[in-house]
C-alpha cells in the first residue's frame, strides 16, 4: 500500500508542472499579461519594456566594440 502514496505524490507534483508548462511554454519567453492595464494607458507593456531597453543597449554596446 505504500506505493499508492508515492503514486499520489507524483500525480500531485506532475499536474501543476504540466499546467505551468502549458501556460508558460510560449516561444517568446515572456509571461502572460498580468492585467495591470499599463499597456492601455501608456502603450507599453510593463513586462517587456525593460527587456527592450536592455536589448537596445546591448546592440549599441556591440556596435561600439565593433567600431573600435
Amino acid at each position: 500500500m505504500a506505493w499508492y502514496g508515492w503514486l499520489f505524490l507524483i500525480a500531485v507534483l506532475a499536474v501543476p508542472g504540466v499546467i505551468c508548462g502549458i501556460l508558460y511554454g510560449g516561444k517568446n519567453d515572456s509571461t502572460p499579461c498580468i492585467g495591470c492595464g499599463e499597456c492601455i494607458r501608456t502603450g507599453e507593456c510593463v513586462l517587456i519594456k525593460n527587456r527592450q531597453k536592455a536589448k537596445k543597449a546591448a546592440e549599441k554596446h556591440k556596435k561600439e566594440r565593433e567600431a573600435s
